[in-house]
């Protein structure tokens, strides 16, 4: 099985092209200071990239990490997803916020300059 992070939304969602654009240039910002910062982003077997998938009325996508140091760029754009998205996307992950979500997040805080919440327990940010 491994160390995976889980993110659902719903495939019908108003704004949504608005939203995956922010999150799409926010991820970015992420990705180049993590590049900046040594992080390379790898699938778990430190290769490939994350899978996605798609139900019917519901994206679900998930990034398995193995805990590898781009644990952090996924983790905080997991962050940045549930800022972005709200209430429609919901955020899992195999790890504790407190203990194996340091490192994300430090990136979102250092990427953004704000205090990284806690996306499996945000309330609608819409």
């Amino acid at each position: 099985m491994g160390y995976t992070h889980y993110v659902r939304r719903p495939v019908k969602n108003a704004g949504s092209a608005y939203f995956y654009g922010k999150l799409a240039l926010d991820a970015k910002a992420i990705v180049d200071y993590a590049n900046a910062n040594g992080i390379r982003i790898r699938d778990a077997f430190g290769e490939g990239e994350a899978s996605f998938g798609e139900f019917e009325s519901h994206y679900f996508s998930f990034c398995k990490t193995a805990m590898r140091p781009y644990d952090a760029v996924v983790t905080a754009i997991l962050i940045r997803a549930k800022t972005i998205y709200g209430s429609c996307a919901i955020i899992s992950s195999d790890g504790d916020w407190e203990t194996d979500w340091q490192e994300g997040r430090r990136l979102y805080e250092a990427v953004f300059g704000e205090v990284a919440p806690c996306p499996m327990e945000m309330a609608n940010t819409q």
